[in-house]
């Protein structure tokens, strides 16, 4: 089977509208089912529990069968210290919350956020750490507190069956004009050679579509993508084939 896996990263409830939106258009290109990565908390701020629309929203896409997704607690290093400046500050812009934490406050962080999947009943299968930056020999903790999966930008790894399989995430990165235009030239050239495997992984951010060009390619790409044969599939679905 060839695999198209479509994730919506940084659902909160600032962003919901953005995600619903990107979710109805690509739905309508034939993309039904997405890996929705939830943050409880994002930057400090008002906690997607206590946000009605927000969790309206997520149920409805968990009775659809989406995959919703741990996606760190806070999405950002407040209290945390260290870290290389290209890491912190030039790739995430101070939001790699995992990259290098103790496993103490690890697991901690985990076991928060896991309370809002407990809370609504919708089974917590996979964790994904802000700007995919977390330190491998941490999959040991995942795999202890039962986490079915997890990614980075270049790998999927199904951590009971201890598993890594090498996948490059189409990703577009919209914080500046240069960055927009790398992004513009990098994804066809990365789809040009995903397209010859059996797995399509594209990791959307809620602003993606707010540059046309960038929208534009982004479907022209998932277009492709469905042509080609390959079926649209959850993190969590494909962690259990």
């Amino acid at each position: 089977m060839k695999s198209l896996i479509v994730s919506l990263h940084d659902f909160h409830p600032g962003s919901r509208e953005l995600i619903a939106e990107q979710i109805q258009e690509l739905s309508a290109l034939g993309v039904d089912h997405f890996s929705i990565l939830v943050i409880p908390q994002y930057h400090h701020g008002k906690r997607t529990c206590d946000d009605a629309a927000s969790l309206a929203y997520l149920n409805q896409r968990h009775a659809a069968g989406d995959d919703l997704v741990l996606h760190g607690h806070y999405h950002d290093r407040r209290g945390n210290k260290g870290g290389s400046f290209f890491l912190t500050q030039l790739y995430t812009a101070n939001e790699a919350e995992f990259l290098d934490l103790s496993d103490g406050e690890f697991m901690h962080r985990i076991e928060l956020g896991s309370k809002l999947w407990a809370q609504q009943d919708w089974g917590l299968h996979g964790f994904i750490a802000p700007g995919w930056l977390m330190p491998s020999v941490q999959d040991k903790l995942l795999k202890r507190m039962g986490i079915d999966y997890t990614t980075r930008l270049s790998e999927f790894t199904q951590i009971q069956k201890n598993n890594r399989k090498k996948s490059q995430s189409l990703c577009y990165s919209t914080r500046s004009s240069w960055r927009r235009s790398v992004s513009s030239y990098w994804n066809p050239f990365l789809f040009s050679s995903l397209r010859r495997t059996d797995m399509v992984r594209l990791s959307l951010h809620p602003h993606d579509f707010a540059w046309p060009l960038l929208k534009q390619q982004i479907k022209e790409i998932l277009q492709m993508a469905l042509a080609d044969g390959f079926q649209p599939i959850t993190y969590r679905d494909y962690a259990k084939m």
